[in-house]
C-alpha cells in the first residue's frame, strides 16, 4: 500500500511539473498583412500552441518593411520572409542560384540583425525562385525556445504554393489550417 501511494505521488508530481513547463511563455508571430503570411502565421501559431502549450499572438504589420522593422527592434519573435526580397532590401547582390540566395540572406541577417533564417518552407513569393519563403526568428527567441526550429522544420515541404493558396482562400483560415495540420498529423 505504501509503495502505491509513493508511486501515485511521483506520477502526480511528474505531471504537475510538465504542466508548468510552458506556463507564462509567450511568442509573437508577425505577418506582413498578405494572405500567405497570415496562413503561415496560423500554421506556426497553432502548431506551436498545440505542441508546447505556449501562448502565441499573431500581429499584422504594414507590409514586409513594417514586419522587418518590428523584428529588428525585438517586438516580433517570428515571421515569414522571402530570401530574394530580403537581399534586395539589404542592397545585397542576388547569387546565381535560388539556394544561394537563401544562404546569402541567412548569413547577412545573422551578422547584421541577429535574425536566424530557419529551413525554407516549400513555396516562394509569386513563383519567384529567388524568393524562397522561410520563417525567420530572433536569436534570443531560439534560446528561449530551443526546440522551436525543430518543430517548425516539421512543416518543411508540406506548404507548397498550391497548399498555401488553398488554405488562404478558405472562409476561415485558422479552421482550414487546423484541419490541414491534423491531416498531416502535425497536431
Amino acid at each position: 500500500m505504501f509503495r502505491k501511494i509513493i508511486l501515485l505521488l511521483a506520477v502526480v508530481f511528474a505531471f504537475a511539473q510538465l504542466s508548468n513547463a510552458c506556463v507564462g511563455k509567450s511568442l509573437i508571430i508577425g505577418t506582413d498583412g498578405t494572405v500567405r503570411s497570415k496562413v503561415v502565421a496560423n500554421v506556426l501559431a497553432i502548431l506551436i500552441n498545440e505542441r508546447t502549450g505556449t501562448t502565441v499572438e499573431i500581429s499584422d504589420y504594414d507590409g514586409p518593411e513594417g514586419l522587418f522593422k518590428e523584428m529588428t527592434t525585438g517586438d516580433v519573435d517570428l515571421g515569414l520572409m522571402y530570401a530574394g526580397e530580403a537581399l534586395i532590401r539589404g542592397q545585397q547582390p542576388l547569387p546565381p542560384d535560388p539556394k544561394g540566395a537563401l544562404e546569402a540572406v541567412k548569413n547577412y541577417h545573422q551578422e547584421k540583425f541577429n535574425l536566424v533564417w530557419l529551413p525554407e518552407l516549400g513555396f516562394s513569393e509569386s513563383g519567384n525562385p529567388y524568393s524562397l519563403a522561410a520563417s525567420v526568428a530572433q536569436k534570443h527567441t531560439l534560446k528561449k525556445f530551443p526546440a522551436l526550429s525543430r518543430l517548425i522544420a516539421k512543416t518543411q515541404g508540406k506548404l507548397s504554393d498550391k497548399t498555401v493558396d488553398a488554405l488562404g482562400s478558405a472562409p476561415s483560415i485558422s479552421k482550414a489550417v487546423r484541419d490541414f495540420l491534423k491531416a498531416e498529423k502535425l497536431i
